[in-house]
């Protein structure tokens, strides 16, 4: 059984106005091109070098800085540049949105230049850089997607869901949920992390509006998110929290960003210690042996394959003699790369454009999206691509959240996600007060 432990809030759901209020998304929304615009401003000049040194001097200076050293570091960076936001000619006289605005772009350009040296899974082709903190990061990233497999095979039912809530719909909103989740490990800032945790979290409050339990504050949100992430095992989702609360400005992270990060670090805590305790069992002792022990022996035949295959890998890899140009991010195995995926490396190349152009007077070559080759792309391919990829995550949008809402007119739906310029969590926000 599902039960309330001192790692999961145990205070109720803000309400929907409350949420409709604190929103960062739609309180703050974010332009991270208008930000390098400013920054490209002559007078911004000493906010680039001071901006510069520091990431310069935190990559040379030490190489495998502690959490601790580095989150005192980086907090302590933003203290001293956020200050000198308000005197310098470039921004002393923004608005106090276009200010905000101004630091969310100094700590997402920050941590996009240091990704690699504070999120923990990249460390770990590199021992010189792996402390125990992010070596623990790791440990528990793989402990958490042993614990979803191990406890995969559970049905709504056995996590004290609301009977109320188990139908035909719940499974659209709890795989988008999932998907909203899974998109972490796309950004780099912390900032663009909490929001992909606040979409997922706000799909899930959509389930509690519809079936009008908004009001039954952890007690009914708590089974559904840790219902999500049994289905949806998330990459590295242990190191992805502990990065947003490591290198999240302080003063950021509050309201509905505060208390769902918060839960999330509780469901996850309830599925770390998860035993066959933890659940309520529903069949006969017997009967829900022999689920858990089939599913084990499933495990062990999906190990194998997942050896196997690494070992092709291995081997296609020795083979290939040339070096690849993406960002990488591994596996929990250490094994099978991954790309980032366009989204990221599009901001990247903005974040490597801006760096270069301050940095030389000539006309620099742009590119690619690790950073460090320089070769000429095509510009206008490469937009092009970004546009239909981005045209295709609308539509698929647009069709999960008619599915969700069918009680709604579609182009009414189509309308609210235009309007909201597509961002999931703002959506949800629109629809679940047009439904009541």
């Amino acid at each position: 059984m599902v039960s309330q432990n001192e790692s999961v809030p145990k205070t109720g759901l803000p309400s929907h106005s409350d949420m409709a209020l604190n929103n960062d998304e739609k309180a703050n929304y974010y332009d991270f091109q208008s930000f390098l615009n400013i920054m490209r401003n002559p007078k911004a000049e000493p906010i680039v070098k001071y901006t510069k040194s520091f990431i310069r001097n935190f990559l040379t200076q030490k190489l495998n800085w502690t959490t601790a050293e580095q989150e005192k570091l980086i907090n302590d960076f933003k203290l001293f540049i956020y200050d000198k936001l308000t005197t310098n000619e470039a921004f002393k006289d923004l608005s106090e949105s276009e200010l905000q605005n101004a630091k969310e772009g100094i700590e997402k350009l920050v941590m996009s230049k240091l990704y690699t040296r504070c999120f923990s899974p990249l460390l770990m082709e590199d021992k010189r850089c792996l402390e125990s903190t992010h070596e623990q990061d790791i440990i528990d990233d793989t402990k958490l997607s042993e614990k979803i497999l191990e406890f995969r095979f559970l049905k709504p039912e056995h996590l004290d869901i609301l009977p109320s809530l188990i139908n035909a719909k719940l499974i659209n909103f709890i795989m988008l949920s999932g998907k909203e989740l899974s998109k972490i490990n796309n950004y780099r800032s912390p900032r663009d992390k909490i929001v992909c945790v606040l979409n997922s979290c706000k799909v899930l409050f959509g389930i509690l509006k519809h079936n009008k339990k908004a009001d039954g504050g952890a007690d009914h949100f708590v089974p559904l998110l840790i219902f999500t992430l049994l289905k949806s095992d998330v990459d590295y989702l242990v190191s992805n929290v502990r990065y947003i609360e490591r290198f999240r400005f302080p003063d950021f992270l509050t309201g509905e960003s505060a208390y769902y990060l918060s839960t999330l670090q509780g469901a996850i805590k309830f599925i770390l210690d998860m035993d066959k305790t933890s659940i309520s069992v529903l069949e006969s002792d017997e009967e829900f042996e022999n689920k858990y022990n089939a599913n084990q022996e499933e495990i062990k035949v999906l190990k194998q394959q997942k050896r196997a295959k690494s070992q092709v890998n291995i081997l296609q890899a020795s083979k290939n003699e040339a070096p690849s140009t993406h960002v990488m991010s591994p596996s929990p195995s250490g094994l099978i790369l991954k790309p980032l995926d366009d989204a990221a490396n599009s901001v990247i190349s903005k974040i490597n454009e801006f760096w270069t152009a301050t940095t030389s007077q000539e006309s620099p070559t742009t590119p690619t999206s690790n950073g460090e080759d320089n070769q000429e792309i095509d510009e206008h391919t490469a937009t092009a691509l970004a546009q239909q990829m981005e045209q295709k995550e609308h539509d698929n949008t647009l069709k999960t959240l008619q599915l969700m809402f069918p009680d709604l007119d579609p182009d009414l739906i189509q309308d609210v996600c235009i309007a909201s310029k597509y961002r999931v969590g703002v959506c949800v926000d629109a629809l679940l007060e047009l439904v009541g």
